[in-house]
């Protein structure tokens, strides 16, 4: 670079216009895509100038804030004491590892993913730098930057464009959420176990983050003291490489919750890389759909390392009260409980205003009572569908009697992409009581007291009979 620095203000007029291919190793089954971003300019005090559309990128990273020619060539003259540390023309920069990597991201950040069809670039006409950026499905890739100068013969350029060869650098991106209940239908109030993993990254350069974002919508995080306890291991069996709980700082926004966790430790000397990590943590319940979506990122990008999700649903169910001497006529103002049995203990559901499930209680009389409507139903929302619920009738519609049977509920079929609860059915029916007469009647009263007395009468004429007949 500085030899050609020197060179190109006097001769690049002279050079002949070739193509140049770059190669890049390691790219498995990845596409490519580039720009260039340094081209040629013999009017320069470095003989290179940033292309006008990507001088912004390296201006901010490096702190410029005006775009003038003496920014643009304090970088460029940074970029080539990095490259060549004895350069007389170039100037050392500050932390120039980092501001030239967040300068690299920048251009990154603006090539589509769709422009990236190349498994190699070639027909390059023109020498600079080029930022290049690879697409493949599971992995990420940092971004990687060619130098295509020129050829040399006797020390001297011979203006043929020399090829140029990078070695890709990616990370895979594979990050999998899952929970321990297996069919994806769970129980308000239920403590559930959540379990990501993945691939510990490598990641070149000096400012190395690794940063897992997790978010939870219908349940919270168990915490204590506002933090979830959350257990990271690295390695494939005990004793494992890494293994470690944090307590770590629950934000809440309206139903939705957070929590960062930074393991750039385990990324700072690429002890760990390539390693699988899992990291666990329980939540609780709330709602009845739960989403929860983990980012794994390196601080700028949520998802440089992967991203993925994943879904919870509880069960809503209606109970229809109707009329045993007719099923076509529905029963308003039974009262019934919902009961579960755990281990040889009874336990009673409470629910809020919405029956929606709140809890458990052992007393019967502390349990929400639930009353058909006019339309002799009642929904609750919130149950399990491996739980054998129970509904007990405690107090029949005027006119009929109580039922002896619970009734039990029938579950429908879940949801194959989880966007709503399951849903599930019961009905009781109850008998008419005996007719009664009406009120203000004479009553039974007055039928007794005359049969009773038939019977004395007939009884002292027998007996008197029998006198007679002696």
């Amino acid at each position: 670079l500085l030899t050609l620095a020197m060179v190109l203000g006097m001769s690049m007029t002279t050079f002949a216009a070739e193509t140049a291919k770059i190669t890049i190793g390691d790219s498995g089954n990845a596409k490519f895509g580039y720009v260039q971003v340094v081209e040629a300019d013999p009017s320069k005090d470095t003989g290179w100038d940033f292309k006008d559309a990507y001088a912004t990128c390296f201006l901010t990273a490096f702190g410029y804030s005006q775009d003038i020619d003496t920014n643009r060539q304090t970088i460029i003259k940074g970029m080539i004491a990095k490259e060549v540390p004895s350069a007389t023309e170039g100037v050392a920069i500050d932390g120039f590892a980092t501001k030239y990597a967040a300068a690299l991201n920048n251009v990154y950040a603006t090539i589509p993913d769709a422009s990236c069809t190349l498994t190699s670039i070639t027909e390059l006409t023109s020498a600079g730098v080029y930022v290049i950026k690879g697409v493949e499905t599971d992995y990420s890739f940092s971004p990687m930057a060619a130098y295509i100068g020129f050829e040399y013969t006797s020390g001297k350029p011979s203006g043929v464009l020399d090829d140029a060869i990078v070695h890709a650098k990616k990370a895979p991106t594979t990050v999998n959420k899952s929970s321990d209940d297996a069919d994806k239908v769970v129980e308000i109030g239920k403590t559930v176990k959540y379990t990501i993993t993945s691939t510990v990254p490598f990641i070149a350069g000096d400012n190395k983050q690794y940063k897992v974002k997790d978010t939870i919508e219908g349940a919270t995080y168990k915490v204590t003291d506002n933090k979830v306890a959350v257990k990271v291991t690295v390695g494939s069996a005990e004793p494992y490489a890494y293994n470690e709980t944090f307590a770590v700082p629950v934000t809440t926004d309206g139903n939705k919750q957070t929590f960062t966790l930074d393991l750039s430790t385990l990324v700072a000397a690429d002890t760990y890389a390539n390693q699988p990590i899992e990291i666990t943590y329980e939540a609780i319940v709330k709602d009845t759909i739960i989403g929860n979506e983990v980012k794994v990122g390196d601080g700028v990008n949520e998802t440089k390392f992967g991203t993925d999700s994943d879904k919870l649903i509880s069960g809503v169910v209606t109970l229809t009260k109707k009329s045993a001497d007719d099923t076509s006529v529905v029963l308003s103002g039974a009262e019934f409980v919902l009961l579960k049995e755990v281990d040889s203990t009874t336990y009673y559901a409470t629910f809020d205003n919405n029956n929606k499930l709140t809890g458990w209680v052992t007393d019967v009389a502390q349990a929400t009572k639930l009353t058909t409507a006019a339309d002799g139903t009642f929904t609750v929302s919130g149950l399990e569908k491996d739980v054998a619920y129970e509904f007990k009738e405690v107090k029949a519609p005027e006119g009929y009697s109580i039922s002896e049977t619970n009734a039990t509920v029938t579950w429908g079929t879940i949801a194959a992409n989880l966007d709503a609860p399951i849903t599930g059915e019961t009905e009781m029916t109850d008998t008419k009581l005996a007719a009664l007469p009406g009120t203000g009647g004479i009553g039974t009263t007055i039928f007794t007291i005359g049969g009773c007395l038939i019977m004395i009468i007939a009884a002292a004429l027998f007996f008197a009979n029998r006198r007679k007949a002696k």
